[in-house]
């Protein structure tokens, strides 16, 4: 699995990215775009979810059923002290959409609350329930993108 280093501080994981580097024309050197950073099984700690729940302002309960998790799952992953793969594939698709949201709302409070606010353009839905499926992702994300391109219609 890979994830943007970005992506991974939103979670409360530094990592240390490549800085790789392309010439242009003029012989100018300018940095390369983010490179996406490879995530072993087991290295998404259990407390990043204590993370992106502070950040998003939900429940811990709330975040483990949007990303599958189980009560009882939760305490097994608490005592071995990282999450499986897809467990943290999950985790990290709504870091994403958060980062997306502060990006195009210039502040994580009110991103995080645009995410727990029900928005009529995604069915009535708050876009932070939605976040559960790859396709209900898409969905917020195209909508952050109408929003950030003044496209409010």
């Amino acid at each position: 699995m890979r994830a943007y280093a970005s992506t991974l501080a939103m979670i409360g994981l530094r990592v240390q990215e490549k800085q790789a580097r392309y010439r242009v024309k003029g012989g100018k050197r300018r940095p390369a775009p983010a490179a996406l950073i490879e995530v072993g099984e087991g290295s998404i700690p259990f407390a990043a979810i204590a993370t992106l729940t502070r950040r998003l302002g939900v429940e811990p309960g709330d975040l483990l059923a949007t990303i599958g998790i189980s009560s009882r799952t939760a305490a097994r992953r608490k005592t071995q002290g990282a999450l499986s793969t897809e467990e943290a594939d999950r985790l990290l698709r709504v870091a994403r959409v958060l980062e997306e949201a502060i990006r195009v709302f210039g502040d994580a409070e009110k991103a995080a609350a645009w995410l727990r606010t029900a928005h009529p353009m995604l069915g009535g839905a708050a876009p932070y329930r939605l976040l559960d499926s790859d396709a209900g992702a898409k969905s917020v994300s195209d909508e952050l993108i109408r929003i950030d391109c003044g496209d409010f219609a």
